[in-house]
């Protein structure tokens, strides 16, 4: 749409779903992985032997290098919309509704931070809405130590002696 009619159209923005980045990752080592093995057992055939090396190499460079962007973006050295790429986008989430339980970065000119979406299954939501967190007890008292001898019970003492009266208690007093 055109500014006279009132709509601008503006850019989506750039949503880059971790998740779909680390995918992405591990697919390309594991192609360099059979690569190699390929090249090791010597299935391949001659123009395929002499380039073998050699991509195995590149795809493990690029591994590596985009390991090294992703870990300039976490430690916000650099712009997370760098990362973006057709394999990694994703819909922004806030217009999607998508709750996939992924992490995803948005660009920093988009002012937003990255975002952890959580994925909750329907059955332990169930179960934590009926129940109630059960009450502390008031205070907890470390207990004692239960020794394994019985202790020897002394004899309860008779009704106790009445204490002679000292010499001044026994005189009267006279005033």
């Amino acid at each position: 749409m055109t500014e006279e009619s009132g709509f601008s159209i503006t850019p989506r923005p750039l949503v880059v779903s971790l998740d779909l980045e680390l995918a992405a990752l591990s697919g390309a080592t594991l192609g360099a992985q059979l690569l190699a093995d390929l090249h090791a057992r010597k299935e391949l055939d001659e123009e395929q032997e002499r380039n073998a090396p050699v991509g195995v190499y590149s795809v493990l460079v690029l591994v590596r290098e985009r390991i090294s962007q992703l870990r300039r973006v976490v430690r916000d050295e650099e712009d997370p919309a760098t990362l973006w790429a057709s394999h990694n986008a994703v819909e922004d989430p806030a217009i999607s509704g998508d709750f996939s339980g992924d992490i995803v970065l948005f660009s920093r000119a988009s002012g937003r931070v990255p975002l952890v979406l959580w994925r909750f299954r329907a059955e332990d939501w169930e179960t934590r809405k009926g129940t109630k967190k059960p009450k502390k007890p008031a205070s907890k008292k470390p207990k004692k130590p239960v020794s394994k001898k019985p202790t020897p019970k002394k004899p309860a003492p008779k009704k106790p002696t009445p204490k002679a009266p000292t010499p001044k208690e026994a005189a009267p007093q006279v005033h």
